[in-house]
């Protein structure tokens, strides 16, 4: 989950392997206007940019909101 703030703001969503090498974009540069008491609907179908499932393991997502730092975290995929 994450929050604009309440206000609209362009909001970026990439996936890397344990590596950091990039695998997949789920949103970029979305407008997006959500608060913490909001649910976001933004969410990862387990895919790389070619459309490929990606094999079990840890991967990290980078979610850039407007002009912010980035906020980084972890997914485990288990299929």
């Amino acid at each position: 989950q994450y929050s604009t703030g309440g206000i609209t703001e362009n909001v970026t969503i990439r996936i890397f392997d344990f590596g950091f090498n990039y695998i997949s974009t789920v949103i970029q540069n979305a407008p997006r206007n959500y608060d913490h008491s909001s649910i976001t609907q933004d969410s990862w179908d387990g895919r790389d940019a070619s459309g490929n499932f990606v094999p079990n393991g840890v991967y990290f997502y980078r979610v850039e909101v407007g002009s912010s730092d980035p906020v980084y975290g972890k997914i485990l995929v288990l299929q």
